[in-house]
């Protein structure tokens, strides 16, 4: 049966038409209003909140973490700051996209990685004969995501720190004026692919 998201209390709120949906387990907004128009809009031409929990999120450490990210997708994540996050697709042998999603180099040989599809085997597969640790951090990790031509603004005046100068994509840690209790958060910024 799904269950709620962290933000599910907040959402279930502001959901008039009462659309939700079954994700990976979670019950997530399919529509707020009737209509679909204001999101749309939003998204378009201003800024949109997405509840993207349901994501399956992965940790993956070890001495070779670095070699098994570089496997399977389809860019050098070499050239991938610490702290930076970058979209990408990963590949099997052939070339042939399995999923996409987002890359966080946490550190050396640390990283947060999401899909839309489980893919902890597979990524075991992939490791196999690699020293790498691979976590299942899905129902840890709550997320949200800010799109819009005017989300980056909206986070800098939601965010005690400054994350709009750079255009590259950065992760920080940001204390958010909207964050209630003490929780832990961390503020992904991904303005490029």
């Amino acid at each position: 049966m799904p269950v709620g998201t962290a933000f599910h209390e907040r959402t279930l709120a502001l959901c008039e038409s009462l659309n939700y949906r079954e994700w990976s387990g979670y019950y997530t907004v399919s529509v707020y209003e009737m209509h679909h128009e204001h999101e749309y809009n939003a998204i378009r031409n201003s800024a949109a909140l997405i509840d993207i929990s349901p994501l399956f999120k992965y940790r993956v450490t070890g001495p070779d973490a670095t070699r098994l990210v570089n496997r399977v997708i389809s860019r050098d994540i070499n050239k991938v700051a610490v702290d930076q996050v970058i979209y990408c697709c990963w590949c099997d042998s052939e070339g042939k996209v399995i999923d996409d999603g987002t890359i966080t180099r946490l550190g050396e040989n640390e990283y947060r990685w999401t899909a839309a599809d489980p893919s902890l085997r597979w990524f075991q597969q992939n490791a196999l004969g690699l020293d790498v640790q691979i976590e299942d951090i899905s129902e840890q990790v709550a997320a949200l995501a800010l799109q819009g031509p005017t989300s980056g603004k909206l986070l800098h005046a939601a965010a005690e720190a400054n994350i709009t100068t750079s255009n590259t994509s950065a992760s920080l840690t940001a204390k958010l004026a909207v964050c209630r209790g003490h929780l832990p958060h961390r503020v992904h910024r991904r303005s490029r692919f």
